[in-house]
């Protein structure tokens, strides 16, 4: 009897749980993803080993070599599909109001909110993001607590973005919309893209930048799968045409030919300054930062650092970009005005789309002004601006700075920047995180390009989640104390 048991079950094997058989499939996917990358690698080093070994006249060993190429690249012949990279919410950081449940995210209430993977690992490669979503009424909707704002929509609209340093990537930047369901349990799927990754790990953000509190929407099953449509990767393998090719060697032979002209008349107006400093000593200093000035610019042709016009640098198109700016020594007009000495140039500048607290009671249509975005007293905007100076003063002083300016000025002469800092990135973010700042966005017509607003949309989602982060930071501290007990 118990043989006759024993056999039985060897031939029946149990049913492992489903959640066992889910959890195996990502864990397979994700080291088959990971491992592509290195078995790619590792086909590229033996062609070129068999390119070497062939033309040594070692044949037998090229064969051998080219076998084993063979045998790696079958490894994941037709399993594209399969190697689908999903997007864990436990690996993921929530930003606003959306909380995950399990493997669903949801709790789309407030702008901003969304998830992030920071860090994630991606083989490099183009992908299109699927995931399966759900829209229906909230239940407080139509009802009689139901205010103008509680109404829900038919509609939603998402963002999905790879964060760089410098904010959001224009190339792998998709906006999409999730439509209403036609009940509480039918689930879409949608797919985004593609997107091109070329560096890993990568930052990922997944957001709304609009509310929908008289909604519940769930999304669950978020992965990346690599684009397989032969059409989309002929498009991006096309070889040069001809004519493509004749224009780059004529664009080639201009760029030679006016960098021989530039360098020499640098060469000569550099011999000239010597001259000159040798007749005038009186002009020593300014002779020498001039000549610092002409030296960085010829580096910044070859590649290095120096100040250019930013014509290609993240879409911020027409920006003057100067590196290696230093805070001058003089304490701050504010949290926002502030000047840095570059170059023996000392720079008037504001920070562009934030606007911090006054530091001077006299400024009365400021403290108005910034008393009614914290929606605190005006008595404690004073207190607030002078703690913004003294952070920036302090977080600032001695580090290298780079400032991307707009080409037109203010009336008085300042100049409005992008504020960038080794290992933080915009500086005005992290004014604007601690509730030091507030956010102070251009009118839509004067958002100039997709990465002026990506930014934007950045700064927006950091101070939804200051607003509503416990314990508040900054202002938003005085609003919370100021409307303890105004609550219903």
């Amino acid at each position: 009897m118990l043989q006759a048991c024993t056999a039985l079950l060897a031939q029946t094997p149990a049913q492992e749980p489903a959640a066992l058989t889910t959890a195996r499939s990502v864990f397979l996917r994700q080291v088959m993803a990971d491992s592509q990358l290195l078995t790619q690698q590792y086909e590229r080093a033996l062609a070129k080993v068999e390119l070497e070994v062939a033309a040594a006249g070692d044949y037998e060993e090229a064969r051998a070599i080219r076998q084993r190429r063979e045998q790696l690249q079958a490894l994941y012949a037709g399993t594209v599909s399969s190697l689908a990279t999903p997007l864990p919410l436990t690996q993921a950081r929530m930003m606003g109001s959306a909380q995950a449940s399990g493997e669903t995210l949801g709790s789309w209430r407030s702008n901003g909110s969304g998830t992030e993977w920071q860090n994630f690992r991606i083989m490099p490669g183009s992908y299109h993001l699927e995931f399966e979503a759900n829209m229906s009424d909230a239940p407080v909707a139509g009802s009689v607590y139901a205010s103008s704002k509680l109404q829900p929509q038919q509609t939603a609209m998402f963002e999905f973005d790879e964060v760089t340093l410098l904010g959001l990537d224009e190339d792998n930047h998709r906006s999409f919309e999730i439509t209403h369901s036609p009940d509480e349990i039918t689930f879409t799927t949608v797919r985004v893209g593609p997107l091109n990754f070329k560096r890993s790990p990568a930052t990922l953000r997944f957001a709304a930048p609009d509310g929908y509190p008289a909604n519940i929407i769930r999304i669950r099953n978020l992965r990346l799968v690599p684009v397989t449509d032969a059409a989309a990767a002929s498009t991006t393998a096309l070889p040069p045409t001809s004519s493509t090719t004749a224009m780059q060697q004529a664009s080639a032979a201009l760029k030679t030919a006016v960098d021989a002209a530039r360098n020499g008349v640098t060469t000569k107006y550099l011999d000239e300054l010597n001259d000159l400093a040798v007749t005038k000593p009186a002009l020593k200093e300014q002779i020498v930062v001039e000549t610092r000035r002409i030296e960085r610019q010829g580096k910044q042709k070859t590649g290095q650092a120096g100040i250019r016009t930013a014509t290609t640098s993240g879409g911020l198109s027409g920006f003057e970009d100067i590196m290696d700016a230093h805070l001058a020594d003089e304490e701050p007009i504010s949290g926002e005005r502030f000047k840095v000495v570059y170059e023996g140039r000392t720079l008037l500048v504001r920070l562009l789309w934030i606007d911090c607290a006054p530091v001077e009671e006299a400024d009365e249509a400021g403290v108005n002004r910034f008393a009614k975005h914290f929606n605190i007293e005006a008595e404690d905007v004073i207190a607030v601006g002078r703690t913004a100076r003294e952070f920036t003063a302090s977080y600032l002083r001695d580090k290298p700075l780079r400032l991307l300016i707009r080409p037109d000025r203010d009336k008085d002469g300042t100049m409005a920047a992008l504020l960038f800092l080794p290992n933080v990135g915009l500086y005005q973010n992290v004014l604007v995180n601690h509730g030091l700042a507030a956010v102070v966005p251009p009118a839509r017509e004067k958002q100039h390009n997709a990465m002026e607003r990506a930014f934007l949309a950045t700064l927006s989602a950091i101070e939804n989640a200051a607003r509503n982060r416990r314990p508040s930071p900054g202002a938003w501290a005085l609003s919370a104390e100021a409307n303890r007990g105004k609550l219903p």
